[in-house]
């Protein structure tokens, strides 16, 4: 009985280490540079200005500045990197753990407290994360999306497409090339950041059918 108290207290312990890992993680990934740079150039709220996205090229848009979107684009990629690399090579951390951060992280740039949850879509940390962790991913990610882009010539379509194709990849390549360790990673992350994209479509919808009608009149 006292043995099962004691590794009852153990997991309970573990868990409660996870919920405060990824605690501190969110609040890593929240910090809202997009939204503090934009602020600062044009005293404007970036949420409320081009497609309300918190990111790098909604910041180029909005701030019209090449400088202002390559910071942003930087930190976004910091936010992934730093903690992956920290855990993943500082601490030689279990995978589980390197998880749990990025996620964390991922979270807390997607749905910012301080933004009332709104936030950027998540690519440059995810980015970021893999480049430490499988930078081979990147590439792949890469490919699909200058291959769709093309073909459609919708950035958001194009990113919906290779996020979506990731997984699969990691997935049917599996070991030796991808552990599931690897999948266990790029499936929630992948799901988040597509889900985000997906929000976008009724938006470009809406768009394509006022320039069908505008052409019509």
């Amino acid at each position: 009985m006292k043995q099962i108290k004691i590794y009852h207290g153990i997991i309970l312990e573990q868990f409660l280490n996870y919920i405060l890992l990824l605690a501190v993680a969110y609040l890593f990934g929240s910090f809202p540079s997009a939204y503090l740079l934009i602020k600062l150039k044009t005293k404007k709220d970036i949420r409320t200005l081009g497609s309300g996205n918190v990111g790098a090229l909604n910041a180029l848009r909005s701030g019209k500045s090449k400088i202002v979107a390559l910071i942003v684009l930087v930190l976004d990629l910091l936010k992934g990197a730093l903690p992956a690399w920290y855990f993943a090579h500082v601490q030689q951390a279990d995978f589980l753990i390197q998880v749990t951060v990025v996620s964390g992280v991922l979270l807390g740039h997607v749905y910012p407290v301080w933004l009332r949850f709104k936030g950027g879509r998540g690519l440059a940390v995810v980015a970021g994360a893999l480049l430490v962790i499988q930078p081979i991913l990147v590439g792949i990610w890469l490919g699909f999306w200058l291959a769709f882009y093309a073909l459609i010539g919708k950035h958001i379509v194009a990113s919906l497409i290779a996020t979506f194709l990731l997984p699969m990849v990691v997935y049917f390549m599996g070991e030796p090339y991808f552990s599931k360790d690897v999948l266990l990673m790029i499936l929630p992350v992948c799901m988040l950041v597509f889900q985000r994209h997906l929000e976008r479509l009724p938006d470009l919808v809406e768009e394509k059918r006022m320039t069908i009608n505008n052409g019509e009149a």
